[in-house]
């Protein structure tokens, strides 16, 4: 009965930490893990409860802020992958883009992102533009010089 019970805190934390990204009930599942296999070897179950007890307190506090920091970026540097990924893409303008208070659209290999420009014009549809920042879900652009025939 008690192996049973193990695995249904295991399924339990599984999915509770599929709903939350706080790392939390991961490590409740690792113990029950653990607590699953001693009862596996016919341990009473106080002795399951306290290896549970112990196998999640010590991997929360060693592991969680591990884990933590490598699954989530510094709040200055959210938009460091996509920069790196869109810059220098070229895109067409899709609406009319204009400055941070006039945004525009324009399309990425068939995906449309926000768009605004530096340069205090307004960028016509049909512009073929290159990506100079991204910053979150917006695009900065500037019009893309055509190569000379």
């Amino acid at each position: 009965m008690a192996v049973f019970f193990w695995v249904v805190i295991m399924v339990v934390s599984g999915l509770a930490e599929l709903h939350t990204n706080a790392l939390a009930a991961l490590f409740v599942g690792v113990g029950a893990g653990v607590a699953f296999i001693v009862a596996l070897g016919g341990a009473s179950f106080p002795v399951q409860a306290l290896v549970w007890l112990l196998v999640t307190a010590i991997t929360m506090a060693l592991l969680r802020p591990v884990a933590l920091k490598k699954l989530r970026h510094p709040a200055g540097d959210l938009t460091q992958p996509m920069s790196s990924a869109l810059t220098g893409q070229f895109g067409v303008v899709q609406d009319e883009v204009g400055d941070e208070v006039h945004p525009g659209r324009i399309t990425i290999h068939g995906e449309s992102w926000r768009a605004v420009n530096e340069l205090g014009v307004v960028i016509a549809v049909a512009t073929p533009v290159v990506v100079t920042k991204a910053l979150g879900t917006t695009l900065w652009v500037e019009p893309r010089e055509q190569p000379h025939a």
